[in-house]
C-alpha cells in the first residue's frame, strides 16, 4: 500500500471512530486469526463484540465452535455485496438449512463498510438473541448444546476487534450498548420515520378502550411470516407479558396461509387462535388496524376484519408495540 493510500486508509478509519457511540471499554483486542476460547455459557451469558469493516470488505462471519471437530453452533455470516444476514450451524462439517434476513437501519444496510459495529449475542433457555449497535434484530433456535461451545472464531473482512464475555438479566441491556432509535407512537403525530424493521414503539398513553392503531407498509415479495405484539415493557429478555400476538404466516405447497393470534402470560403462549383464508398480499401495499374494543382486539385489513381476539387480560397493561418480520413499514399512527 502506498502512503499516500495508507493516510487515507486511516483517515477513513479515524472518522469511522469518531462516528461511533457505543464503544466498550471493558472490551479486549483479540488475534482474529486464532480461536478465542470462551469460559462456560449458560443461559444470561453474553458476548459482546467490537470490530471494524473495512471499505473493501466482502463478507465476514463470527462463530461459536463447539469441541467436536467441524460442528459450528451459531455461524453469523453478514454478506455486504448482498445485503442480507445469514444464520446457520454446522455438525460434523455438514452445514444445516440457513435462515436470513436483511436487517436495514436509517442509513442503509445495518452493515456498513468503513463502519465500527457493536455486536450482542445473548443466551436464552432456548435461543441466541442477537444484537446489532443496541437494537435486537434477530433470535436463533438452539440446534446444539450451549455447553458444547468452547470458543468463538472470525473469518474475512473484520478488523480490530475486541471481545468480552459477561453475565446481562436484562436483553438489550442499554447499559452495555444504548439504542439511538427510540420511538414513541403518541396521538398528536404520526410515525413516518426510522420505521426500520424490527422496531419497538413506546405508548406513552399506553391503550385503552376505543383506541385504534393504524399501520401502513407493504409486505416483501416472499414472506414467510411477521409479527405484532401489543405487550408490556419493550425488552426481548426477560419474556415480556404479551395481550395481543399477531402472527400472519405464509406457506407454500399444500399448506394454506393463516393468520395466528395469541398471548403471552405467566410464562406460556395461550391456546393459539387461526383465521385462514387471508388477504394479504406479498409485495403490494397494505393499511391494517387494530382497534381495541370492549371485549376484544378486531383486526381490520383495509377496512375488512380479518380477525377478532377476545381480552385474556386487561389492555391497560400495553405500554408498547414491537414488529418484526418480512414487512416494510411506511408509517404508524394512534388514535383515542
Amino acid at each position: 500500500m502506498s502512503l499516500e493510500n495508507l493516510r487515507s486508509s486511516l483517515a477513513r478509519r479515524t472518522e469511522a471512530l469518531r462516528e461511533f457511540e457505543r464503544d466498550d471499554p471493558e472490551a479486549v483486542a483479540v488475534n482474529t486469526a486464532t480461536l478465542i476460547k470462551l469460559n462456560e455459557l449458560k443461559p444470561t451469558s453474553a458476548i459482546i463484540i467490537i470490530g471494524y469493516i473495512p471499505i473493501d470488505a466482502v463478507r465476514f462471519s463470527v462463530n461459536l465452535k463447539c469441541r467436536q471437530p467441524g460442528t459450528i453452533a451459531l455461524h453469523l455470516n453478514p454478506r455486504l455485496d448482498r445485503g442480507y444476514v445469514v444464520r446457520n450451524s454446522k455438525v460434523k462439517g455438514c452445514w444445516e438449512e440457513e435462515e436470513t434476513c436483511s436487517p436495514t437501519s436509517s442509513r442503509g444496510y445495518i452493515f456498513r463498510r468503513n463502519s465500527y459495529f457493536h455486536l450482542t449475542i445473548f443466551c436464552t433457555l432456548n435461543e441466541f438473541q442477537i444484537a446489532i449497535d443496541g437494537e435486537h434484530f434477530c433470535a436463533f433456535a438452539y440446534r446444539l448444546p450451549l455447553q458444547d461451545i468452547i470458543g468463538l472464531e472470525f473469518n474475512d473482512d473484520v478488523e480490530e476487534t475486541r471481545v468480552r464475555q459477561t453475565q446481562i438479566m436484562v436483553y438489550p441491556d442499554p447499559k452495555i450498548c444504548k439504542a439511538n432509535r427510540i420511538l414513541e407512537l403518541r396521538d398528536d403525530k404520526p410515525l413516518d420515520k426510522n420505521l426500520e424493521v424490527p422496531l419497538v414503539a413506546d405508548l406513552p398513553k399506553g391503550l385503552t378502550f376505543g383506541a385504534s392503531i393504524v399501520m401502513k407498509g407493504r409486505l416483501k415479495l416472499l414472506p414467510h411470516s411477521f409479527f405484532i405484539n401489543l405487550q408490556k415493557g419493550n425488552m426481548v429478555y426477560p419474556h415480556p407479558i404479551i395481550a395481543l400476538h399477531i402472527n400472519p404466516r405464509y406457506h407454500y405447497g399444500n399448506a394454506p396461509s393463516c393468520l395466528v393470534m395469541n398471548s403471552w402470560n405467566n410464562g406460556i403462549w395461550g391456546d393459539e387462535e387461526k383465521q385462514f383464508g387471508q388477504c394479504w398480499t406479498p409485495g403490494r401495499e397494505f393499511c391494517l388496524t387494530i382497534r381495541c374494543e370492549y371485549d376484544s382486539f378486531r383486526i381490520l385489513l383495509s377496512d375488512k376484519m380479518i380477525g377478532e381476539f377476545r381480552h385474556r387480560m386487561q389492555p391497560s397493561i400495553i405500554d408498547s408495540l414491537r414488529i418484526t418480520g418480512d414487512l416494510v413499514l411506511y408509517e404508524m399512527s394512534i388514535t383515542y
